[in-house]
């Protein structure tokens, strides 16, 4: 059967079938700007009211998730087909991850490390050798019990480095028809530890960072990676998701004169089956936006500065967190000016912002977008080295 000018095999079949086709996936930029942003307003802008770090760091989670089992399924399946080596599939993967993360990773490491010894925040235990071996959550929840420092938002770093580690080897030796279920046993078994956590009375800092349900929001946004095109179900359910998160939105900010003395109806705002719902919601939310990418939303998600913020987002994760909350800090000055104290810190946070763009904006023209452009001759490289078995049987000689 002839598409597009080539021929179209049963294995391109179920690679379309059976999760969505590689290349441009509408609105994912602008989720990752979406997330960073929620992550910043969490850190200097300290809103408490709803945990929207954890909101922000679930999206990146879904994202990931999304992508990586996504693209380890369909590498099985050329696998199976014959088309794809299991050795050249782990290569490129590791090789992948190692350039879109370790280089600026390690480099901001290294002078913190340096700037640590000298000068910066020298009477915080950061943390540093922890860090190194994304080790960040261990550290958060067993070792500390706490969030000191400014690199605690290492932790979900962490996560998806073992994540990372642990996924290539999961589904890409097992069969592909057995990826859903390998899935929904990692959702069901994140669920189970996180409610188990929550009735053994572990702290706020273990279960937030060491929780097995940040695995299962990964496990989460790979199901949405493996399912078909949109459905009447998904749709549906991701317009009722948006409109229930717009709804939250409008009462979040009308009430914001009184976040400081308001408090829920019920004792643990942080609960298990709080978590849960939260994820499980944001899943569908999630799962509707990539499977409608004509939507409003998609379109809205798409504009310039969402995805260009999104394309930088790795740095801006990295970087934002280290800016002195003291950065535009004046209040003589506002107070000369008799300026509200709502536009002080509304000035303060432009300005906090603004230079975690300019940094993340610098790392990525300088450092990050450069090594990313080595990731296709490295492949080509590869999989010369490690030619497909079918490919090699082809060109034997009779």
């Amino acid at each position: 059967m002839k598409s597009g000018g080539r021929t179209t095999t049963a294995v391109d079949t179920h690679v379309k079938h059976s999760g969505h086709a590689t290349g441009h996936v509408r609105g994912l930029n602008g989720l990752r700007a979406l997330a960073v942003v929620l992550v910043f307003l969490s850190h200097k802008a300290h809103v408490e009211t709803v945990d929207v770090g954890k909101l922000g760091v679930w999206i990146f989670f879904l994202i990931s998730g999304f992508l990586i089992i996504g693209e380890l399924h369909r590498n099985r399946v050329r696998i199976e087909a014959g088309s794809a080596r299991r050795e050249a599939v782990m290569c490129v993967f590791f090789m992948k991850r190692a350039l879109r993360i370790f280089p600026i990773y390690y480099l901001l490491l290294f002078a913190l490390t340096i700037a640590h010894t000298l000068f910066y925040q020298r009477d915080v235990d950061l943390g540093l050798a922890w860090h190194y071996f994304f080790l960040s959550d261990y550290w958060i929840g067993v070792v500390k019990d706490g969030w000191p420092g400014t690199v605690s938002h290492f932790w979900s770093l962490a996560v998806e480095q073992q994540f990372y580690l642990v996924a290539p080897f999961l589904l890409v030796l097992t069969p592909a028809s057995r990826h859903p279920m390998v899935c929904a046993l990692v959702v069901l078994t994140g669920v189970a530890g996180h409610l188990t956590m929550h009735a053994a009375g572990a702290s706020e800092p273990l279960i937030y960072a060491c929780s097995p349900l940040n695995f299962a929001v990964l496990a989460l946004g790979g199901l949405c990676g493996m399912m078909g095109q949109e459905s009447g179900l998904v749709r549906a359910a991701g317009r009722f998701s948006t409109g229930m998160a717009g709804a939250l939105g409008v009462v979040v900010f009308a009430t914001q004169p009184v976040w400081s003395s308001w408090a829920l109806p019920f004792p643990a705002v942080g609960s298990a089956w709080i978590d849960i719902g939260l994820a499980l919601s944001l899943c569908v939310l999630f799962a509707w936006i990539v499977n409608c990418p004509g939507s409003v939303v998609v379109s809205a998600l798409e504009l310039k500065p969402l995805d260009y913020l999104g394309t930088i987002s790795y740095g801006f994760y990295l970087f934002h967190n280290l800016i002195p909350s003291k950065l535009g800090f004046a209040p003589a000055w506002f107070a000369w000016l008799r300026a509200p104290t709502w536009i002080h810190t509304l000035c303060e946070l432009t300005l906090q912002f603004a230079l975690a763009v300019l940094l993340a904006h610098l790392s990525w023209h300088l450092i990050e977008k450069r090594l990313l452009e080595l990731k296709k001759p490295f492949e080509a490289a590869i999989g010369r080295r490690l030619p497909a078995r079918r490919l090699r049987t082809q060109t034997q000689p009779r």
